[in-house]
């Protein structure tokens, strides 16, 4: 019988910094560990709105805000479309895959006025290039099935002190 071994350091969520287990504030970045806890995903998606990228970090412990099983599902069905990402507020990588399945969509259903172009070697580029973005759908889909996926939290990282919602 094996036993696994636990780790005596875990990585700060904010700077990268390893730490020892049972400090309570990061010595490089001075975030306060026990009100990450607290965090929630809903005040960084306001802040990542108004552009404010102060108060935010990226962390893969889902917050209590965000479910495992409904962004494990919308993963699944609606990832090609960037719906996990919007629901955690990852806009950008949301609007990535989203823009690409339209043009996937588009391409499907133009297929013959777009194939008569250059005997369908732009179709087969444009399809090419979609088709590689798309991995980062699978990748989603690995890190989310990992527990690694990261998501965005809103923390006030000068005092410690979790940001009242406006």
């Amino acid at each position: 019988m094996k036993f696994k071994r636990e780790k005596s350091t875990f990585e700060c969520p904010r700077c990268g910094i390893r730490c020892m287990k049972g400090v309570e504030t990061c010595p490089e970045c001075k975030l306060v560990f026990s009100r990450l806890a607290l965090a929630t995903n809903k005040d960084a998606k306001k802040k990542l709105l108004r552009h404010d990228k102060d108060f935010i970090i990226y962390t893969n412990k889902l917050p209590s805000d965000v479910s495992f099983i409904k962004l494990m599902l919308l993963t699944i069905f609606v990832g090609l479309f960037g719906g996990h990402c919007f629901y955690v507020g990852r806009y950008w990588r949301g609007g990535l895959l989203l823009t690409n399945s339209i043009i996937l969509i588009c391409c499907s259903v133009f297929n013959e006025f777009l194939f008569k172009i250059d005997d369908g070697r732009f179709i087969a580029m444009i399809a090419t290039i979609c088709g590689l973005i798309m991995m980062v759908w699978a990748y989603d889909l690995v890190i989310v099935m990992m527990k690694k996926f990261k998501v965005p939290v809103a923390i006030d990282l000068e005092t410690g002190v979790i940001s009242e919602g406006e």
